[in-house]
């Protein structure tokens, strides 16, 4: 299929759109100039993130950026457009974030495709680049720079820089693939009864987490949120933490214990500003830091392949969210 990443683009762009459509159309306090250039700035974004996840469709789509010199620029323009949508729609527009942002986008894929040589291992400029894209993400410093992006918004933004520029211009070998394999589906199951008996009995001691059944549940509310976590927390966190750093420290460093340690403890780390009180956020961010092994032990059994991980990922926090409350 000659235009396979096209095709995969615009069939995941129109389900993305109507599923973007139905989350934003039910806060009634969005007018319809928000919904649409909601739909229009996110949509494309949300495809893209999808459409890559199929390994011959990111293939070609990786071969279309090595063959353009300019590719930097067109892939970080369309980008920027997308990102000056909503302020165009709500005349928020703002010019100089805008040019920003474009800036910051074409500096990390020019970095990239720098950096582009054989086997991925994690440099300087790499973890410089990281640091750039994932910490004001995940410290929410975005939120002054256009009115209309959110948290959905970004996660998707991040995601598609990250995937455009390490696996497309670095040609790093992170296992960026969300076709799952028969003998993912295994693996996905041990690693999360491993977390459960791993995390519950500590979070249950510590009064971090309690038991919590509702008396009924919303059973089409829980698939969306299923969704929502597998596209929107589980695809970044999992990109970032097991698909760019474990994955580059495990190419880097021989003792593979190492960057299984680095990457968890960093991925618990993120953790510390979601709550406020310190024995909380200890407690979190060592809960995580566990979790964060399991998601790595999920990424490496399964031959590097992050669709074990972000359905871990995504089936614990939702399990979290059906039967605990912290």
């Amino acid at each position: 299929m000659k235009n396979r990443f096209l095709i995969l683009w615009l069939i995941w762009t129109l389900m993305s759109s109507l599923l973007v459509y139905v989350a934003v159309s039910s806060d009634s306090a969005n007018t319809l100039s928000v919904i649409i250039s909601t739909v229009l700035s996110l949509s494309p974004l949300m495809g893209g993130v999808l459409a890559l996840g199929s390994v011959r469709s990111a293939e070609q789509f990786r071969s279309m950026l090595g063959k353009n010199e300019y590719s930097v620029f067109y892939v970080g323009i369309v980008l920027a457009i997308l990102f000056a949508i909503p302020g165009i729609f709500t005349n928020t527009f703002d010019p100089y974030q805008t040019t920003i942002f474009a800036f910051i986008v074409f500096a990390v894929f020019g970095s990239m495709r720098k950096l582009r040589n054989g086997e991925f291992r994690l440099t300087w400029s790499d973890l410089v680049v990281w640091l750039l894209l994932w910490i004001p993400f995940d410290l929410r410093w975005y939120t002054g720079m256009q009115s209309g992006l959110d948290y959905l918004w970004w996660s998707q933004a991040v995601s598609a820089i990250a995937i455009i520029g390490w696996y497309g211009f670095r040609g790093a070998d992170i296992g960026y693939n969300l076709v799952p394999k028969f003998r993912d589906f295994p693996i996905v199951v041990v690693a999360v009864l491993m977390i459960f008996l791993v995390v519950t009995p500590p979070g249950l001691f510590t009064g971090f987490l309690t038991f919590s059944l509702p008396g009924h549940y919303d059973v089409p509310k829980l698939l969306v949120h299923f969704a929502g976590l597998f596209i929107t927390v589980a695809i970044p966190e999992e990109l970032f933490f097991r698909g760019i750093l474990l994955r580059g420290l495990d190419n880097l460093i021989s003792k593979k214990w190492i960057p299984m340690v680095i990457s968890s403890v960093a991925f618990g780390l993120m953790h510390w500003n979601n709550v406020s009180d310190l024995s909380t956020q200890i407690t979190y961010v060592s809960l995580a830091t566990l979790a964060g092994v399991g998601y790595g032990w999920a990424y490496r059994r399964s031959g590097n392949n992050l669709f074990a991980a972000v359905l871990t990922h995504t089936l614990v926090d939702w399990l979290w969210k059906l039967f605990l409350s912290a």
